[in-house]
């Protein structure tokens, strides 16, 4: 029931959105591995399908990312995305821009659980501009700072960061430049059930343009190894500063080593 009803409000909101042409300010942002795990994991491989409506457009995209801690304080993730387009021209397919990202401790407990952390990301062009909002012959860096705060069962999480792009670019159906990103996500762990997160970002352009985003996901641990993720997400504003109108993923994640086992009631270890 709770699957059927998630299902439901996403098919509603991706509805209320008007149809048309829609214009691209900037490149598509994953929303769904914005805020990494943040567990004690040392090693997590995410495989990722999304299917995206980009108005006059769709497009599915499949990801994938790995994420290592070398260190207690640090933890480094590498993406590539694989997106296929359809449109009235036919399909356009290839690898998409491979993402790096890293995030060092300042302040905070040793789970990570919560805290204060340094954020740095890098889009390195190695897909084609055919394949926009994916991909861009251009490079992007930006950097940040990440606050968590986590609580019995309830995990809050709030960044700001800047993106500098190299080539800024202002065509009639694609605009993308330095930028700054807001973002906020509230996740409630339930540990018989698994776990609820709502995710909003503010993407402002320096030329004015701006972009608001909301995802809403659905997850469950299967095993101590393997975890599984349902995810929705919109985008809200004018066509022309929406990279896509509504996008639905569903993921599986590997966890390298396992979590431990929760202790049973009756069990007499500490």
């Amino acid at each position: 029931m709770r699957l059927a009803s998630f299902l439901i409000s996403v098919a509603v909101a991706a509805a209320a959105f008007p149809a048309g042409p829609l214009g691209a300010t900037g490149l598509y942002t994953d929303l769904f591995s914005f805020f990494s795990p943040s567990d004690s994991t040392r090693a997590l491989v995410v495989i990722r399908q999304s299917e995206c409506d980009l108005g006059t457009r769709r497009a599915s995209l499949l990801t994938g990312d790995l994420l290592i801690r070398p260190r207690p304080r640090f933890a480094i993730r590498i993406g590539l995305q694989f997106p296929a387009i359809r449109d009235h021209a036919g399909i356009r397919y290839g690898a998409g821009d491979l993402m790096l990202h890293a995030t060092a401790r300042i302040a905070g407990d040793s789970a990570r659980a919560s805290g204060l952390f340094a954020r740095a990301d890098a889009r390195i062009p190695t897909g084609s501009d055919a394949l926009r909002p994916f991909s861009d012959a251009s490079f992007e860096a930006e950097g940040g700072l990440e606050a968590r705060f986590a609580a019995r069962a309830l995990a809050v999480r709030a960044a700001g960061i800047y993106t500098l792009s190299v080539a800024n670019r202002q065509t009639a159906d694609f605009a993308n430049g330095g930028h700054f990103t807001l973002a906020a996500s509230i996740a409630a762990v339930f540990p018989a059930a698994g776990s609820l997160g709502i995710s909003a970002f503010l993407v402002r352009y320096d030329n004015g343009e701006e972009r608001n985003m909301c995802a809403l996901s659905l997850g469950r641990e299967l095993s101590p190894q393997l975890l599984f993720e349902l995810s929705g997400a919109a985008e809200t504003g004018s066509a022309g500063s929406r990279v896509f109108d509504s996008c639905l993923s569903v993921s599986f994640a590997y966890r390298f080593p396992p979590r431990p086992p929760a202790p049973r009631s009756d069990s007499t270890e500490p």
